[in-house]
Formats: C-alpha cells, structure tokens, sequence
C-alpha cells in the first residue's frame, strides 16, 4: 500500500490492520482501559474514537496520534522536506522538469497526511519553478494557492511567499501595490514576539528592488541597513545570499560600486556553497549590470555573457530575458548597433503574451535608442513614447526620468518643441516624485 493510499484508508480499518499486523487481538490492544466490543466497533467505523481514545491506542501501537489519525509512516514529514530541498537544488541547476515532478508527488503525499506546513512549501517551489519559467501570471497564482495552507508554515516561508509573489506583481507593472504588500507583512511581523530573523530578512531584501526603481533610495537604504541586522542574526544561508545580491544594488545607486562589488562576491561565494547555480548567474548578471553603471564596458560585457550562457544553462527564462537586456545595453554603449539590435530580437518571443512590464519597457527603449542613433526618429519617438508610457503606469521613475530625457531631446532634433517640453516636464515629475538623496 502506498503513503498516499495509506492517506485514504478509513482510520477504523487502519487500527485494524496495524492491529493484525503485529499479530494482536482486539483485547490485547483495547486493554487495560477499554473492551474488545468497544474496540471491535471502533474498527469496524460505527463508533468514532474521541481524541482520548486516539491518544490510547498511539501509545498502545507506539504511534504518534496524528501518525495513527492520518496513517503517517513514521518520520515521513522529515522525509518530504528533505525530498523538497533537493528538488529546490535541482530546480537551481536546470533540471526544471524533475523537480516539478517531486515538487507535485510532495504536494499530494503531503495533503494526504495532512501536513500543511510541507504542502505550502510545496505549492510555493511549484510556483517558483513557474517564476523561472518566466510565466508572471502562473507564478503569482501558484504563491497564492502557496499562501492559503500557510498558516501553519514557518514563518521564513510565509515571509518568502510574500517576497516572491511582491516581485511577480512588480514585474507585472504593480510596484506601489507590490512594495505596500511587504511592508504590510513586515509591519505585522515585527509586531510580535519574538521576530523572526529569517523572515524580516527575506520581507527586507523584497524591498530593496523596488524601492531603488522607484527612486526612494532613503527607503531602500533603511531597508538594507535593517537587513544588515537581521542578517547577522539568520540562520538561512540562501536568505542571506540573496540579501546580499539585492543590497549591491543600492550601494551602486548611492555611488559606493566597491561596496556593491563586495556584497556580490559575498553573495557568489553562499549560493555557491549551496550549489544554487541559477542564483550564481544571477549575481554574474547584477555584477554585469554595476560595470556597465561604472562604465567599464568590456568587463560589463564579460560578465553578462557569462552570466547569459550560465542562465541558459539552467533554464532560467526570466535570467535569460534580463541578462540578455542588459548585455544589449553594453553593446549599444559600445557602438555595435547592429549586434544590439539583434540581441533583442532573440529574445523578444519571450516577452510575448507575459507581463513583465519593466522589462518590455527596458526592451523599447533601447530599440529606440539604436533607431534615433541609426537616423530613424520617427521610429525612435514611437518605441520611446510606449517604453515611457510603460514605466509611468509601473512606477519605476528612475527609469522614467531617463527615457523622458531621450524622448524629449528625438523630439527636439524634430522641431517638435510642444511635445518635446511635455516629455521633458514628464522627466521632471518623475525626478520630482523619487527619493534621489542618497543620505550617506
């Protein structure tokens, strides 16, 4: 009989055979507190037993009374958990379709004995292998069905559902909606005690990302400076590796790369140790991304190629789509229109029919800007126009601020000088609205 089947059987006909199977007769197991004939109803399921007469009869068969009430093998919480970690690797390392399947079979056998905890990490690594697939609206979806058998989960992981279901619906063009969701959670977290580190840590590093894109750089460094706290307090090496891969973003955007660099070399070396490869790449690409920033393009472009083979490697679509971006922008920089354009045109299909709004955003402005340096600003002013409209409605104003500026000085050099002021005030507003004082 297999765990699930186990899980099915009616609990009266389960005494019964656990009963048989270590050869006693029904007196032998009701006695000294109960009678063969309560017993014998008991099995035959006319007399549902009372909690007390579970905990008996447990004690009697050496049970636990949820092992006896759910028909749980002994130790078969501990055995999906470590089933689920090592799919989670195996997910990290490209071998998306295996993990899949134990992350289903753990879901099942998890529900069947009645062990919610695993089942919400288990729906939650089924939504985060459709978060590498880049499939926003499945993802957002599966962290949902992650969440509603969470209450008993731990709280690292209602924190990290939190974390991961915030970032589809920023992706997805809902910053405010995202970032006010996890201060929400971190907000009622911290108001009980004891606070969790590895929570706190996991709600503050969600922060961090969005709060930069959206220029309120005081948010996002008192979001980091309280992660360098709980940080020191986690147990959670990967929590603590993924903090320091996102808090490397602030440190470059407040004018310290030597910091950002550290947190990213610091952040390699702990997803190493775990053999989280795709999280590896991950940090290849954001250390791509700081060089760019600093202008040290040809090592920017090492390291996004890197970082681009080894998320193609492991079948990381949402890897492939940013890095691939980000390399596109290097060679723009560099002069190589031709081969930039191409980049994006490799990757467009992956942004078909998705929502990622930043991304489709960060793709039309850089075709407009390879069209308004190859002449066409006709072009230029219409790719420009969608990527600004885009980021206006998703809230990322650095962004915005930035592709204004292009839109206004196309405009210009068309003697559109109405509309290029429009585009130009647009920028305005958008600097206006973001947390630019980086306070050191």
């Amino acid at each position: 009989m297999t765990l699930g089947q186990q899980g099915d059987e009616p609990l009266g006909a389960r005494i019964r055979r656990l009963r048989t199977g270590r050869g006693w007769t029904q007196r032998e197991l009701a006695e000294p507190q109960y009678n063969r004939g309560f017993l014998a109803k008991v099995e035959a399921g006319r007399r549902p037993p009372s909690d007390e007469v579970l905990a008996y009869l447990a004690q009697r068969l050496g049970l636990t009374v949820d092992e006896l009430r759910f028909g749980r093998p002994p130790g078969v919480a501990e055995t999906l958990w470590t089933e689920l970690r090592d799919a989670y690797q195996a997910l990290e390392q490209g071998r998306v379709a295996e993990a899949e399947e134990t992350f289903a079979d753990a879901e099942t056998r998890a529900a069947d004995y009645h062990l919610p905890d695993v089942e919400c990490y288990a729906r939650f690594c089924l939504a985060e292998s459709k978060w590498q697939r880049f499939d926003l609206a499945g993802a957002t979806t599966g962290f949902e069905h992650a969440e509603r058998v969470s209450a008993e989960a731990p709280a690292w992981l209602r924190a990290l559902i939190v974390y991961r279901w915030s970032a589809c619906r920023y992706a997805s063009g809902f910053a405010t909606a995202a970032v006010a969701r996890v201060e929400s959670a971190l907000g009622e977290l911290r108001a009980g005690e004891p606070v969790d580190p590895d929570a706190e840590l996991a709600l503050l590093t969600a922060l961090i990302h969005p709060l930069v894109e959206m220029g309120a750089l005081h948010r996002a460094r008192r979001a980091t400076e309280d992660g360098q706290r709980a940080a020191a307090l986690a147990t959670r090496i990967d929590f603590v590796a993924r903090f320091h891969r996102q808090s490397a973003q602030l440190w470059q955007a407040v004018g310290l790369p030597d910091r950002a660099d550290a947190e990213l070399t610091e952040a390699v070396r702990l997803f190493g140790l775990l053999g989280y490869d795709r999280d590896v790449a991950r940090c290849h690409w954001a250390r791509g991304f700081v060089l760019r920033r600093l202008g040290r393009l040809p090592e920017a472009r090492a390291e996004l190629t890197r970082a681009r083979d080894l998320l193609t490697e492991v079948d990381s679509t949402e890897g492939i789509l940013g890095a691939t971006i980000e390399l596109a922008e290097v060679r723009r920089l560099q002069g190589a229109l031709d081969e930039a354009e191409i980049l994006i045109q490799d990757i467009s299909p992956l942004l078909e029919g998705r929502q990622d709004v930043e991304a489709r955003a960060e793709v039309n402005r850089l075709l407009g800007l390879i069209a308004r340096a190859k002449g066409d600003l006709p072009g230029a002013t219409l790719l420009l126009r969608k990527a600004a409209d885009d980021q206006e409605r998703a809230a990322p104003r650095t962004g915005l601020v930035a592709t204004s500026l292009h839109l206004g000085d196309v405009l210009r050099e068309q003697d559109r000088l109405p509309e290029a002021i429009s585009a130009y005030r647009n920028g305005v507003r958008a600097a206006a609205d973001a947390d630019t004082d980086p306070v050191r």
